[in-house]
């Protein structure tokens, strides 16, 4: 007879939040298809603590017990994925995090920031729309019960009474997170958020929930993506306009003093609306390119290796590994495994050429030309690997790209021909 294992809270918690595991544990590592299977090994670590006896955290620090245990899994597979593909040789001082992103406040104390949140906006979402305004502008924005009574024409004592409503709902919601019976409504003095919360962190007083609000709640998000072969545009909320190049995938959140995207594929042209109190930055695999205002384009590789360049204006790019520069109009950088490059041809110009219909080859490896022209046409097309590493010169017209590589064989020692049903181009080396 097989053993069973009794439901822990660890193991309850983790199938309760099993798509949001996954779905962090993407985001962590880039890969959706690694995230389910580094999730079936968060359920094991947590399975083998239950089997040994190790006494389980209380119910309501469960999920963040689970979310812990999936980061550590994370990390553990992001270095073994390093090493392997020997990308990375960070050069680091002693106790300097490898990582992009700190990992303080650590993910047990964010997360609890985030339930806690998450369990506020769900308070908020059931109050009247009025009673949401009146407390959100009483509690976000700092706006006086006098201002508030003249906006909405009614009393000082009725914004007094929405605002007490609000907050009722809001301590009710955070004592069912914590698995706390729900006290009835008082109309003395509350009790402090941060005390209901039971998390590092937050500040004193209800003021810190808000500043923790603003900065891990988006106001706005959406993803954008392209098929290959196509080109788009898209125009943000705050007038800045993207152009993302074919198969490309982005995500775009704006929060109350930030702009972020993810590139998760392709390539996209920015143009930056200049706003210096939320600063915009672009994250790319491990690297991140920040700006206040400027045109440039950001191109991530599927090995993870970047490449910005900078039309006008200025931006920060920092590496994966810590390495960090500053690019003006005209210069360029490329990441390769832990090797940053700046290039300072001053030619502005030729960013991002494909928006143009042309693609720019400086000594390309054969292998990654071809990659890119595979996202402009649906025949499949691949290098083999014995010329994949040949370098390529030269301009080509997207239209005609084809047509370009049909006339391999006169500029370098390869053949171009089809194969199978799919018609497949392969460029292979002379026989």
């Amino acid at each position: 007879m097989s053993a069973q294992l009794s439901p822990t809270p660890l193991l309850s918690a983790f199938q309760e939040s099993y798509p949001e595991v996954v779905r962090f544990i993407a985001r962590r590592t880039g890969s959706a298809q690694d995230a389910r299977e580094l999730a079936h090994d968060t359920w094991i670590r947590l399975a083998e603590r239950g089997a040994a006896g190790d006494e389980a955290p209380p119910a309501p620090a469960a999920r963040a017990y689970v979310y812990t245990v999936a980061e550590n899994i994370a990390i553990d597979h992001l270095r073994r994925r390093q090493r392997g593909h020997e990308r990375f040789t960070p050069q680091r001082a002693e106790g300097e995090a490898p990582f992009r992103e700190p990992l303080t406040p650590d993910i047990a104390e964010r997360l609890g920031h985030r339930q806690a949140l998450d369990a506020v906006a769900a308070a908020l979402a059931a109050l009247p729309a009025r009673s949401r305004d009146i407390f959100l502008a009483d509690r976000l924005d700092g706006a006086s019960h006098a201002e508030l009574a003249a906006q909405h024409g009614v009393s000082v004592k009725t914004i007094e009474r929405e605002v007490m409503r609000a907050m009722d709902g809001v301590e009710a919601a955070l004592h069912r997170w914590r698995g706390e019976a729900v006290p009835p409504a008082r109309t003395g003095r509350r009790r402090a958020l941060s005390a209901l919360l039971g998390v590092a962190g937050m500040g004193v007083g209800s003021a810190g929930v808000w500043q923790a609000w603003r900065r891990y709640v988006p106001e706005q998000s959406l993803t954008l993506a392209t098929a290959p072969g196509r080109i788009r545009q898209q125009t943000l909320p705050d007038g800045s306009r993207l152009t993302l190049d074919a198969a490309t995938q982005l995500e775009v959140a704006y929060y109350a003093a930030r702009r972020t995207t993810r590139l998760l594929a392709g390539s996209v042209f920015f143009d930056v609306a200049r706003d210096p109190e939320r600063p915009f930055t672009v994250a790319a695999g491990a690297h991140e390119v920040t700006v206040l205002g400027t045109r440039f384009e950001v191109a991530l590789k599927p090995s993870g290796d970047l490449q910005v360049a900078v039309e006008s204006g200025q931006v920060r790019v920092r590496g994966g590994t810590g390495a960090q520069c500053v690019l003006g109009a005209g210069e360029r950088v490329r990441i390769e495994g832990a090797q940053l490059t700046v290039s300072r041809d001053g030619d502005a110009a030729a960013v991002a050429p494909w928006r143009e219909g042309w693609l720019d080859f400086q000594h390309t490896p054969l292998g990654e030309v071809v990659a890119r022209l595979a996202r402009y046409g649906t025949q499949p097309i691949e290098a083999a690997p014995e010329v994949a590493q040949l370098p390529v010169v030269g301009r080509v017209r997207i239209a005609d790209s084809r047509a370009w590589l049909r006339l391999l064989p006169g500029s370098l020692p390869v053949q171009v021909r089809e194969r199978g049903s799919a018609r497949s181009l392969v460029i292979e080396g002379r026989g």
